[in-house]
């Protein structure tokens, strides 16, 4: 059985900075004050912050996160984490109520080697009228995403930094041993108890559950033998920390760590908004990892973009990227156009931060370039559906090449990208089709008959019911019946915790090969 000591060697004595309510005066001049390091992509000068907020009859949803670029890591991380707890949101929205969730990130640092955020999470269905906060760091040199456990080179130093947390509110706040909340008070608790000496919880019979915030039930501490430098141990280990109010901690402007706190748990907090309370540096230099130590870097003195590893972005078009292996996507497809109802419903998918896939007419994007430039600008995915709609099994292989090339070089001309994937008319394949195509074939697994139909309660009622995690749906966008239908559709589904995604979010990174056929992503 392995024994961790935590015996404290030195004295800590730190500020507390406090940020407070509008309206409120500053805190008492007799009260000592330390700046977290937080700031607006904005602020850097090359990046920019992607805002987003969709409310329907039933709820209200709102995000906002950095962009750093359609394939940054970080980017899809805190994306799809923002949109799996949307999701959960809205499968259990309460009877009654206006119920609201909104998610935010802020920047904590930013350099070519490390980048971290803060997300924070405010659910109006929660007892606590409190946001939930917690960090991740981007460690450029594994490229890997990592959360807040891994700033520590190990359990060992992560309960130190608890113990270090401890002293600051006996000492500057006259706290009493029992007072001290939560985890700080039972890593505290603990340590006196056994001289400093904590068997790690891996080592303990007794489960551990700090499910619900109040540390691990049992008197037993999350404390184990994780390898932080792991992902996924550091992952797990900040799940059985997730109490702490380490989680949500940033670097101060004095290069110590600065930790938020709920103002209720702190006297003398008076009406701060949150109580935010600084270590000094010299109390956490043995404590921090490798990372934490680069992240402490770029934190004080990096704050730049990170020109080597963040892509350039502009506006709509990047930094959207979801996991689809992990978040409920559905790819809404539109054939045909582009046409005259094209704009419309660009408009419409607008409203729920919808990408969608358009395999548009060669012919029609010549005519019509500015719409097929608008489709892409607003970070629509522009597919290929051949030059005029021939049956591309009637062709040979070269008819085949020159109809694509045709197509391609219009859709490239007008959106600044060439198609990357291909819908053949009708659907229609062979395997000379298959041998002359320079992209993946994608099909559907949900036929809305729109084509047929022309009924827009019909549309819905098809979409709705067949949609499944993963699907590719088919419409047109040529058919106003079909435009009409997908305000309500867009609705229905994103009550259920849909996210709409384009075709290549859809399927995983190398999933899709040229010449294949794919008819849905569904994770069955």
């Amino acid at each position: 059985m392995s024994v961790i000591s935590l015996r404290r060697n030195v004295t800590v004595g730190v500020a507390l900075g406090m940020l407070l309510v509008p309206g409120c005066h500053a805190a008492d001049t007799s009260m000592p004050y330390a700046e977290a390091i937080q700031f607006a992509p904005e602020d850097l000068g090359g990046l920019n912050t992607r805002t987003v907020s969709v409310e329907s009859e039933d709820s209200t949803v709102s995000y906002s996160y950095p962009i750093l670029g359609e394939s940054h890591p970080l980017s899809a991380y805190v994306r799809t984490a923002m949109a799996e707890r949307q999701t959960a949101f809205l499968e259990n929205l309460p009877d009654r109520g206006d119920p609201e969730l909104v998610q935010t990130t802020s920047l904590l640092a930013a350099s070519d080697d490390v980048v971290g955020v803060r997300m924070s999470v405010t659910d109006s269905t929660k007892a606590s009228d409190r946001p939930g906060s917690s960090t991740l760091w981007y460690d450029a040199r594994t490229e890997q995403v990592m959360p807040w456990t891994s700033l520590f080179h190990d359990e060992q130093a992560l309960a130190q930094a608890h113990l270090a947390l401890a002293d600051v509110l006996r000492e500057d706040y006259d706290m009493a041993p029992e007072q001290l909340p939560g985890l700080v008070g039972e890593v505290s608790a603990k340590a006196e108890e056994s001289d400093g000496e904590l068997v790690p919880a891996a080592a303990s019979d007794p489960a551990t559950d700090p499910e619900e915030g109040e540390g691990t039930g049992e008197g037993e501490l999350p404390l184990g033998d994780a390898d932080l430098t792991d992902p996924e141990q550091a992952m797990e280990a900040a799940e059985r920390w997730s109490a702490s109010p380490l989680a949500d901690l940033a670097f101060s402007t004095a290069g110590g760590l600065a930790v938020r706190m709920d103002p209720a748990q702190i006297p003398g907090t008076g009406r701060a908004e949150e109580a935010l309370i600084p270590i000094e540096a010299e109390e956490t230099e043995e404590s921090l990892s490798e990372l934490g130590y680069r992240a402490r870097d770029a934190a004080v003195n990096g704050n730049s973009v990170p020109a080597e590893r963040v892509a350039e972005t502009t506006g709509d078009t990047e930094g959207r990227t979801l996991d689809c292996a992990e978040a409920k996507c559905v790819a809404l497809t539109f054939d045909d156009g582009p046409g005259e109802y094209t704009e419309e419903l660009l408009d419409t998918l607008a409203e729920y931060d919808a990408q969608a896939t358009f395999y548009v007419l060669g012919s029609l994007v010549e005519e019509f370039p500015e719409i097929a430039e608008r489709t892409a600008a607003k970070g629509h995915e522009v597919g290929s559906h051949t030059w005029k709609h021939d049956d591309l099994t009637s062709l040979s292989g070269d008819g085949v090449r020159e109809d694509m090339e045709r197509t391609s070089e219009a859709i490239e001309k007008a959106t600044g990208k060439a198609p990357r994937t291909m819908r053949p008319p009708y659907g229609s394949h062979n395997s000379t089709v298959s041998d002359a195509l320079g992209q993946p074939i994608i099909l559907w697994d949900v036929d809305t008959m729109d084509w047929q139909s022309r009924d827009t309660d019909a549309i819905i009622d098809h979409a709705v019911s067949e949609v499944d995690t993963g699907s590719v749906v088919l419409f047109h966008d040529i058919h106003k019946s079909t435009v009409d239908a997908i305000p309500d559709i867009l609705k229905e589904l994103h009550s259920q915790g849909y996210h709409f995604v384009s075709v290549e979010n859809l399927f995983a990174d190398g999933q899709l090969s040229e010449g294949e056929a794919y008819t849905d992503a569904r994770l069955e």
